[in-house]
């Protein structure tokens, strides 16, 4: 019973010294050590701070060879990596799934297919547009090309000016010709000769900012009348998306 008293007693004893050591210095702590070993039992404890100095060392080496040896800025605990996004398909595989789907679709199917991706594609001011168009009305449309030389062919300056676009009320009626090309391209409207006895709108159309701009950036431009109109597709197009009430 003695010696366990006299054991902890020593132990508690190295403990106090290790905290005062790390408290005061390790230096000083080896000082006061050359003191205590003078009394009884201070030979042990001088014996356990040795060797507590031994692994401290031995521990801080490590912790610099870690820190020496690991990639700049990065932090003692790792950060888990975020989970990755889920890569997008594909090329080929979207490519292999539309073959599928064709070889699998029925004409209804197939059309709706067709109009919805038409309908992804349309801005609400083409939509207005095409609106205005679906009862089967034409509107003056005007090109504005550079005269070429002989033989030669022109330049356009400007495609597709047009008034259906005030008409049906647009937001952007800057932005008329723009709109105008696009429909075009979708297949949704054609383009026609020059529309007679409104002579009055294609002159009221040239005094269009875009159409002046136009005009005035060329001495050899010159205007071309033509039409637009709601196309075979585009009528399609527009039963099939438009309300009961808004197919003409």
């Amino acid at each position: 019973m003695d010696g366990d008293r006299a054991g902890g007693s020593q132990s508690e004893a190295l403990g106090e010294l290790v905290g005062w050591a790390a408290r005061t210095g390790w230096g000083a702590a080896r000082v006061g050590f050359g003191l205590i070993k003078q009394l009884p039992g201070g030979v042990e404890a001088e014996r356990g701070f040795r060797t507590v100095e031994r692994v401290v060392a031995t521990g801080v080496r490590q912790w610099l060879d870690d820190v020496e040896s690991s990639p700049a800025g990065t932090a003692d605990d790792e950060v888990e990596p975020a989970e990755e996004t889920p890569k997008p398909p594909d090329l080929r595989e979207r490519m292999a799934e539309l073959l599928h789907r064709s070889a699998m679709t029925g004409r209804e199917e197939a059309a709706e297919d067709l109009y919805s991706g038409i309908l992804r594609l349309l801005t609400p001011d083409e939509a207005r547009i095409l609106a205005g168009l679906g009862d089967g009305s034409a509107y003056p449309v005007l090109h504005v090309a550079e005269r070429g030389v002989v033989g030669g062919t022109a330049r356009f300056l400007l495609r597709n000016g047009s008034t259906v676009g005030r008409a049906v009320g647009v937001s952007l009626t800057e932005e008329v010709p723009h709109y105008l090309t696009r429909l075009h391209a979708f297949g949704l409207v054609e383009m026609g000769p020059a529309l007679p006895g409104l002579d009055d709108q294609y002159e009221l159309l040239q005094t269009d900012s875009r159409v002046r701009e136009a005009l005035r950036s060329s001495k050899a431009a010159k205007p071309v009348r033509r039409s637009v109109r709601i196309s075979a597709l585009g009528a399609r197009f527009w039963r099939r998306c438009a309300g009961p009430g808004e197919v003409g």
